[in-house]
């Protein structure tokens, strides 16, 4: 009060001293001030259905009184007019400043990448579902407070370190509350351009002074001058500095971002991600975290997968990682709120995984048959699994202390998982660990000891019976597992149910009966030893699975001898006895049929075993059908057992093991494939008995690296070589190194070893270098590969450390190892630099017929061109709201499709030159595919497919290399349309599709026009009405009007099968044709029924005149006269030998009986000898024959007599004097290239004479007669003649030697006077052969080159 006092004296005394118009001028100026108009704004209805954004503004000072006054009642006129001030009241400065907002972070149209962000709304707090994880580290706001953040429910909890409570758009502070409807708030009226914002920064926020690159003052004007916006600087609360941005919306921004760039300190945020969403943020290649940092300039570091505390639980949302952000306060909070953004899409739903429970608690949890866990989703979007725990694995279950309850231990392999809403989730963990504190109080456990026989029926029914034990008893049953030799069975459940328990699981076991057979007892005389035998057999017979299958075929549980030492019983536990006594009798029966002749041990170093598994195994199995046994690595057995299976069953399927004893003979069979098989193993390890062993001194820290060393050293051996077997100490300190193989092998590797291992000592002096170079940033996902997959090759290769980052390669290790890794790597870049990408646009339709089948076309261009070829895969379309870090992660990219690729789209990578050569020929590629892509559609009746298909699709094939065009045909399981057709779809170019087309519809109008009879015909004329190769009816089908293709005929008229004893005969085709066809089949059958047969004699020599090349002359006999002519064959014995029937009308017969008996009168022959050392020569391969026949009508045959063998040309020496033969890939020139040899002709020391009859007409035969005096006379001068022989290179070109009809041989002949020869068999290199003088050999032999020469010119 006295302080007011001397102030108003004061005040009025000084008021004396001023003149009248000062103290007016003073008036005016309180008027003023008690009066100051502003101009009011009614509440836009776009800002109450968008509130302000969420974004922290600083306000100026509000005077003094309003602050004192703030709870003072007010009307509701003056509350109207009343700037906003219900903000907490730990931040003053949230109120605005002048009516301009602040810069907003969320703002989707300044900042597009952030989206729509979370609004003013703060609600409440929710646990984190995905984990309890506190943030590493907490930034207190100026008052104590972690801030006000409104963010999300997620982001509360995640922001681990805020940069300050001041108003900073990095900080967590509350927004301004939206405005209640019917409120305004008195703001400056905006002009056009003229927009504002502001960010404000605490002290701690901004640079020092001494560490900005230029005073404030010129940041300030350097942007201002290279802006369209102006900033200023003012003073804010608390000291606090504000920088306010006005003119154009987006210029305004992004002058706020410079300046917050440049000026700003650099604050670290700490983001505690789920381990699951971690790819997402990553994105594929780094997509999306890099996306992240360009759009924010915020730098995002992601701890590496092979970092993670966590390895190979990335399915567990329960489990973060912290990702660190750094940058300015602008940045980083707008790179937060964007990674938040991708946890809060991902983490809608959860996988949880409860690692803390023990698994003896599962079965209680899950109640009988998962009642409990189906309870607990009931109703709820959740699921729950609950791992089956009836036999443990990791550890046996705890012994049952003296007092209190057992400490049960969680399994480190098997949890419980919960899957699911968020909400949900969490609450059915919150139940089941409810549960779980309970059962800590009240599961016990005891234990009882039952034979492992019983154990299967305790878990029949695929556990069901378990289950059935905890609903009666309020127990569960805990066995061991098979490979433990153990009987002890664990029950757990609460201290009053366990004996109920176990008398349940004692009457289970005690309900089943054991008999024991004694598998050594039938083969007690193995040479080896009964027990030695029955061991051997009894691993055979695992190793088959016969084990397995006894049980499953008997219903039994079979136990075998866990040891040497033990018995040889095998003890079988069953509840039938039925089936126990059927179990033994196979088991018994199975025994009988392996006894020791059928198996052999043979005794190899256990060295040799896996040698000869890789080199031996497949190759005893397929030659002489034995199986190789080899014993367990573990055993250090040396006998290998040889098991005789049998090879008549190869490819038969899966081997089927006897039953019967085998017989002696089998027995035999048996030992000489078992000693077959045993020479072959010990062939593959003769000679390497030469095996040594050294020691090596390897110290500890390099084994892993010597262990690398030697794989890589012997991964090139052939398949022959044994490689060195490389061990070490049993301890981790041990630093010797065993090696074991073949000596000389042994011994070089244990050098290369020694000098390995003192080239790593050397490198690690220089383990410290570090080469850095810079490798363009655009190709760093390359260098890293998918999950670091090349980056770590290339660390493992060059053994040094590779870090990439920010452009630049930094490599530690080695000075020579890391120049090498530098090389490769910049090779990388300068490949992928090379790199083009093509992205054709070609419609779906044509992309298969591209692909070609099974990739072929695709495949052939990628090796071509060394390129990658990539069409679309075919899969449902995108949904319009999955985000984009989806669609770019690692986790995208293993679904079985390519989100960044339109269904038109063929992209192709690769070397530019290859690119564009792949480019073009795949555009070359589809232009004929779009020539050959004409489509026609022809319907067909069902029933005509298999006719138009044709045997063996022989009939389609035929049209389809007639046309060329593809012919689909539909399968025999699509339905018909209901009038019974279905469409045949025609594919190629325009020309082909009507060619085929045309053909088809042809043979589709005959189908549809066709009709078919049936006519029932004795089935004793069938044979002639088909006659001799069918000539007979072809004929009647041909002269009905019908066609003369085989094929044809077999559909038109079918006749039953030869072996049926029906009638019927089935004619098919248009009605006029079936109406002639069967009027002629009933004519032909009339006469059958009225013709006769009569016999004749005819001499055996002169069958073949009735008969005829080829059957010629007894066709045309049969043809000329309507009859048949049955001729006898050569194995007819006796009379009739020489009897020929004829069959006909009678008529007919008796025509063509005087017609054969005057053939046979009128060719009397007349019988020349000739000696038998001539004969070939005169023959001259049967063309002597030949020419009698054709110019004379004669033949000769020789009274039954065989003639003389041909004589066997001596060897002949081979060209110049040893070389090969000529080759067809030669010179083709047959002057430069071909084999002439001449050898003088001998004596043949063939002796006697053989008939040669002459048949034919007088005149004939005189003729004949005098030509064999005359060939006899040359044979005889020609046994002192030359004979030449020729071979040509491509055999090909003999046909220019003969001629068209032989015109050309029969000239060179003529002009030569020598006999030449042409071999048939062509292709075997035979030669030319041509006889005569020497001289006419020469020039037969010039003459012949020269044809061939002028023959190949030609062509």
């Amino acid at each position: 009060m006295a302080t007011d006092s001397a102030m108003n004296g004061a005040s009025s005394a000084t008021s004396h001293n001023l003149t009248a118009a000062e103290r007016l001028r003073e008036k005016h100026e309180a008027d003023a001030a008690a009066h100051r108009p502003i101009v009011e704004d009614a509440v836009d209805e776009e800002d109450i259905a968008h509130p302000p954004p969420s974004m922290h503004l600083a306000p100026k000072s509000e005077p003094a009184p309003a602050a004192a006054n703030a709870d003072a009642p007010m009307s509701e006129k003056a509350a109207g007019k009343q700037r906003a001030n219900d903000e907490p009241p730990q931040v003053p400065a949230v109120a605005k400043t002048n009516g301009f907002p602040s810069l907003d972070t969320q703002s989707e149209e300044a900042f597009p990448a952030l989206g729509g962000g979370p609004k003013a709304s703060a609600p409440a707090p929710t646990a984190r579902a995905w984990g309890a994880k506190k943030p590493s580290a907490v930034h207190t706001g100026p008052n104590g407070t972690n801030g006000h953040a409104p963010l999300s429910s997620m982001a509360s909890s995640r922001a681990s370190t805020p940069t300050s409570g001041i108003l900073t758009p990095a900080s967590t502070n509350a927004t301004i509350p939206h405005q209640p409807r019917g409120l305004s708030i008195p703001q400056h009226m905006p002009m056009p351009g003229r927009h504002s914002e502001r960010i404000s920064f605490a002290a701690s926020q901004l640079l020092p002074r001494d560490q900005l690159k230029k005073p404030l003052q010129e940041t300030l004007r350097a942007i201002n001058k290279r802006s369209k916006a102006n900033v200023e600087m003012k003073p804010g609360p608390n000291g606090a500095i504000i920088f306010e941005g006005t003119g154009p919306v987006d210029a305004t921004r992004q002058a706020l971002k410079d300046l917050a760039k440049e000026v700003g300190s650099q604050q670290q945020v700490k983001v505690p991600v789920p381990l699951s969403v971690r790819p997402h943020i990553i994105g594929r290649q780094g997509a999306v975290v890099q996306g992240i940092s360009k759009r924010t300039g915020a730098r995002v570091q992601i701890p590496k997968a092979e970092d993670s505390p966590f390895p190979g639980m990335d399915d567990d949302d329960s489990l973060t990682i912290d990702v660190t952000i750094e940058g300015d306060a602008v940045a980083a909070e707008m790179a937060r709120r964007e990674i938040e953004a991708i946890i809060n899409e991902r983490t809608s739903t959860v996988n949880l995984r409860l690692r803390d429970i023990p698994a003896e608690y599962f079965p209680f949890i899950a109640g009988p048959h998962n009642s409990r866990i189906n309870a607990l989703e009931n109703g709820r979007q959740v699921r729950i699994q609950v791992p089956h725990y009836h036999t443990w694995s990791d550890q046996p279950p705890p012994q049952r202390p003296s007092s209190g309850m057992p400490q049960f231990v969680p399994s480190p392999s098997s949890h419980i998982r919960i899957s699911g809403d968020r909400l949900a989730a969490q609450e059915a963990r919150a139940e089941i660990e409810r549960q779980v504190q309970e059962l800590r109080l009240q599961i016990t456990l005891s234990q009882i000891g039952i034979e492992p026989g019983r154990h299967q029926f305790i878990l029949e029914n695929n556990g069901a019976t378990l289950h059935d034990i905890l609903a009666e008893t309020g127990c569960a049953v805990i066995l061991p597992p098979a490979s433990e030799d153990t009987d002890i069975l664990t029950v757990t459940g609460p201290q009053d149910r366990l004996e109920v328990g176990k008398d349940k699981i004692i009457d289970l076991a005690s309900s089943m009966q054991m008999s024991m057979v004694n598998i050594a007892r039938q083969h007690a005389n193995a040479p080896l030893g009964a027990q030695a035998h029955a061991r051997a057999l009894t691993r055979y017979l695992q190793r088959r699975q016969a084990i397995e299958q006894l049980e499953r075929q008997f219903d039994a549980r079979i136990v075998l001898p866990t040891s040497e030492a033990a018995s040889t019983n095998w003890q079988v536990y069953h509840k039938d006895g039925r089936n126990g006594i059927r179990a033994r009798q196979d088991i018994t029966n199975l025994i009988s049929a392996h006894p020791p002749e059928r198996l052999r041990h043979v005794e190899v170093d256990p060295f040799f075993h896996q040698h000869i598994h890789r080199q031996g195994a497949r190759r005893v199995r397929d030659d002489f059908g034995v199986h190789l046994l080899l014993p367990e690595e573990a055993e250090q057995d040396p006998h290998i057992v040889l098991v005789y299976e049998g090879l008549e069953l190869q490819g038969a399927g899966e081997y089927q093991l006897p039953r019967q004893r085998p017989s002696d003979q089998e027995m035999a069979e048996f030992e000489s494939n078992l000693r077959q098989a045993q020479e072959h193993i010990l062939g593959l390890v003769q000679g390497q008995n030469d095996i040594g062993a050294a020691n090596v001194e390897v110290p500890p820290k390099y084994r892993d690296k010597v262990l690398k060393f030697v794989r890589r050293e012997q991964q090139h051996l052939p398949p022959t070589e044994i490689p060195v077997q490389v061990s070490f100490g049993s301890t981790t300190e041990s630093s010797e190194c065993s090696l074991r193989g073949p000596s000389a092998a042994v011994e070089g590797l244990a050098e290369k070893i020694v000098d390995f291992v003192e080239t790593e000592k050397k490198d690690e002096l220089e383990r410290g270098h570090v080469t850095s170079f810079d490798f363009p940033q655009k190709y760093a996902n390359y260098l890293i590969g998918k999950k670091g997959e090349n980056i770590n090759k290339y660390r493992e290769e060059f053994d040094v450390d590779i870090q990439v980052k920010d452009g630049k390669v930094d490599i530690t290790g080695p000075k020579a190892k890391a120049d090498a890794a530098k090389s490769k790597i910049l090779a990388l870049g300068k490949k992928i630099e090379d790199e083009a990408t093509h992205v054709l646009k070609i419609k779906p339709l044509y992309h298969r017929d591209m692909i070609g089948a099974k990739g072929s076309q695709v495949n052939q261009l990628q090796k071509k061109y060394n390129v990658r070829v990539q069409f679309p895969r075919t899969a449902a379309a995108v949904d319009d709201d999955r985000s984009v870090a989806d669609d770019a992660s690692e986790a995208g990219s293993v679904r079985n499709r390519r989100s960044n690729q339109d269904p038109d789209e063929v992209i192709i990578r690769g070397p530019r030159k290859g690119a564009d050569g792949a480019r073009d020929e795949l555009l070359n590629l589809l232009q004929w595919t779009l020539d050959n892509s004409h489509i026609s559609n022809l319907s067909v009746a069902q029933a005509q497919l298999p006719s138009l298909i044709g045997q063996g699709g022989h009939e389609m094939e035929s049209v389809r290399l007639q046309t060329g065009a593809q012919i689909a045909v539909p399968g025999s399981r699509e339905s018909a349309d209901p009038n019974g057709r279905v469409q045949i779809q025609l594919k190629g170019t325009k020309k082909q599709v009507e060619e085929a087309k045309k053909l088809l519809e042809q043979k589709i109008k005959v189908f549809d026009d066709s009709v078919t009879r049936s006519i029932d015909i004795d089935k004793k004329y069938h044979k002639a009405l088909i006659g001799s190769g069918g000539a007979n009816i072809r004929n009647i089908v041909v002269s009905a009007g019908g066609s003369d293709d085989r094929r044809d005929l077999a559909r038109t008229v079918r006749f039953p099968r030869q072996d049926s004893d029906e009638n019927t005969i089935r004619v098919e085709g248009t009605k006029a044709l079936v109406d002639k066809i069967v009027a002629a089949i009933e004519a032909f059958a009339g006469q059958r029924e009225n013709q006769t047969t009569e016999t004749i004699e005819v001499a055996p020599e002169k069958h073949r005149m009735l008969i005829g090349r080829g059957g010629d002359a007894r066709r045309a006999l049969e043809s000329q006269f309507k009859v048949g002519l049955d001729v006898p064959k050569l194995s007819a014995q006796g009379a009739a030998r020489s009897q020929v029937k004829i069959s006909g009308q009678p008529a007919d017969v008796e025509k063509a009986k005087s017609h054969i008996l005057e053939m046979v009168k009128d060719q009397e022959g007349e019988t020349f000898q000739v000696p038998r050392k001539y004969h070939q020569a005169i023959s001259d391969n049967g063309q002597f024959f030949r020419r009698l026949r054709n110019d004379h009508k004669v033949t000769v045959d020789h009274a039954g007599q065989h003639p003389p063998q041909r004589p066997t040309a001596a060897a002949r020496p081979q060209v110049n004097g040893g070389t090969s033969m000529p080759l067809i890939t030669d010179d083709q020139d047959p002057k430069d290239n071909h084999h002439w040899e001449v050898v003088d002709g001998g004596e043949n020391e063939e002796k006697g004479d053989i008939p040669w009859i002459l048949r034919g007409s007088p005149d004939g035969v005189a003729n004949a007669r005098t030509i064999l005096e005359q060939a006899l006379e040359q044979a005889k001068k020609q046994q002192l003649q030359a004979v030449g022989y020729l071979v040509l290179p491509d055999p090909k070109t003999y046909r220019f030697i003969i001629g068209q009809g032989g015109s050309q041989i029969n000239s060179i002949r003529r002009q030569t006077g020598c006999k030449i020869t042409v071999p048939r068999d062509q292709s075997q290199g035979s030669a030319i052969e041509i006889m005569g003088s020497k001289e006419g050999v020469e020039h037969a032999r010039d003459i012949i080159l020269d044809v061939v020469q002028n023959g190949r010119r030609r062509d």
